[in-house]
């Protein structure tokens, strides 16, 4: 540490915006609400003493209102000259830290409540999630930006003088005007949900009924009851003829169809309303949301590989989604949508400005060897054919069953060995999963950290491994290859590597002034 650094004086702490409270209150009494209702409707004896209650209440709001305001008063953030510092606890304090080199993004969210306070919430991403990482809730737009010109002026110009005070202006070095690689405008995210069929309210019901089922007059969970329903309704189906049934079973499959569509376009318009990427300085911005607003900076040096998969009926009409494998998290996700719903001349231009090569018609894939599927399906037949003799020397009913089972067996072992591919061409690793929504990963050889050849017992008798590459934020992986396929892949792939000097891929360049 070099002697100005030394005698810097330290960074006084500072606390997040007080109105920050408000959004941290509205989720502590929601939930506090959520319990009261819970048993008052269940005690009988409480509902006895209106003012037993309203003390209750009162206690409620009081200690969800106390415990919010110390947690406040006890936290305290740090900008100092090597990392970002958080403070908290009240009797007992714990205090992590994240130096800058390894904060890899900046996120800012504003989710509905906090944006109507002009709040955002900021959180210094490491790629490795949960507690390397240091998030503030809720600081003010200014600030939020503030911290993340500090992050971005220690990655150009390490050892920068970020212990300036809060309400010193200080914004990143003036960029260039951002380039749109993408966009979606109301009508395209419409679109897009139409395909994102969702169930999910079908889910938050059954939830619903679990919490308060003792409010039904009748047990939801009985098998008697819903037996008997059955009986009453299949009579007077019965009754209808066989067109009115038909009808019946037509409308109630289309309802289920309607619902679905309808979660999937609420759920899409809520998530990637105003979705925009934009190509900038620093590397990719991307913003989206309708109630919940995400600001996300992604550096292209991060970025280390490509998703391009679609769906099996979107890719009828010639749409695709591409997500980006990069270093920092998004939303606790090791993917970061780019171009969620796109056609392909969409979304060459977005992989072209991530260095990121995307195979063509001219592609040659490799499929692998068949051994590993053939053997593990001869190992389930031997067993399904043996409980079948065994089933029927004991004279059981339905003997035959595990038999039925083995050609459908073959067919899906057929069709999961069908579905796979890789190729490599130009320094790029392509890996295909998927027959009829096939899903490519696309990984430039000298972004690999490591190469490995693992075998297993069956794989050693028979000739076949399994090709490993350590790929950061993801995983990428190559089954049922020959070993002399394998190590070839390997050779080639290590020498991708060794064209550079991997201790330096990730690092930004210095700016050059001119």
């Amino acid at each position: 540490m070099s002697d100005h650094a030394e005698t810097r004086p330290p960074t006084a702490g500072q606390r997040t915006e007080i109105l920050g409270l408000v959004p941290a209150i509205g989720k502590s009494l929601a939930q506090a609400v959520f319990a009261m209702v819970a048993v008052t409707i269940g005690s009988s004896e409480l509902r006895s003493y209106p003012l037993a209650l309203i003390g209750i209440a009162m206690l409620v709001i009081g200690g969800a209102l106390g415990s919010a305001f110390l947690r406040w008063w006890r936290t305290e953030y740090r900008v100092g000259a090597d990392d970002i510092r958080l403070e908290t606890g009240l009797l007992s304090r714990e205090a992590r830290s994240v130096p800058y080199e390894r904060i890899q993004d900046v996120s800012i969210a504003e989710p509905l409540l906090a944006r109507l306070l002009g709040l955002v919430s900021v959180t210094f991403e490491t790629g490795a999630g949960g507690k390397d990482e240091i998030s503030l809730a809720y600081v003010t737009r200014a600030e939020g930006e503030r911290l993340r010109a500090v992050v971005r002026r220690q990655h150009e110009a390490p050892r920068a003088a970020v212990d300036a005070p809060a309400d010193t202006k200080l914004s990143a070095p003036p960029e260039t005007p951002a380039q749109t690689l993408f966009a979606m405008d109301l009508k395209r995210v419409l679109h897009f949900g139409v395909f994102e069929f969702s169930l999910v309210v079908l889910a938050a019901i059954g939830a619903a009924l679990q919490q308060f089922d003792f409010l039904l007059p009748f047990d939801i969970w009985s098998a008697r009851f819903w037996t008997g329903l059955f009986e009453v309704q299949a009579d007077t189906i019965r009754h209808w003829g066989f067109i009115a049934q038909a009808l019946g079973a037509v409308l109630a499959v289309a309802s289920l169809l309607v619902l679905g569509v309808a979660t999937g376009v609420v759920r899409t318009v809520l998530r990637d309303y105003d979705f925009r990427l934009e190509k900038t300085d620093r590397g990719f911005r991307r913003r989206r949301g309708l109630l919940n607003r995400t600001d996300v900076v992604m550096p292209v040096h991060r970025v280390q590989a490509g998703v391009l998969a679609t769906g099996l009926v979107r890719r009828w009409f010639g749409w695709h989604s591409l997500a980006f494998v990069s270093l920092a998290n998004d939303a606790k996700s090791a993917s970061h949508d780019v171009a969620p719903f796109a056609q392909p001349d969409e979304i060459a231009p977005v992989a072209r400005a991530a260095r990121i090569a995307l195979p063509g018609p001219e592609t040659q894939w490799h499929r692998p060897s068949a051994r590993p599927w053939v053997d593990c399906f001869a190992l389930f037949a031997v067993v399904l054919i043996a409980a079948g003799a065994g089933m029927m020397i004991g004279g059981v009913d339905w003997w035959y069953t595990p038999w039925l089972v083995v050609p459908v067996l073959a067919g899906l072992f057929t069709l999961n060995w069908m579905r796979r591919g890789w190729a490599m061409e130009d320094g790029q690793v392509f890996v295909r999963t998927g027959l009829l929504a096939p899903v490519i990963t696309s990984a430039p050889a000298i972004k690999l950290q490591s190469v490995e050849i693992a075998r297993g017992p069956l794989g050693m008798l028979r000739g076949y491994v399994a090709l490993k590459c350590g790929l950061a934020g993801g995983s990428l992986e190559l089954d049922g290859l020959m070993a002399e396929t394998a190590e070839s892949l390997r050779q080639a792939i290590l020498a991708e590597i060794a064209r550079v000097d991997f201790s330096r891929l990730n690092t930004p360049q210095p700016a050059v002034n001119s």
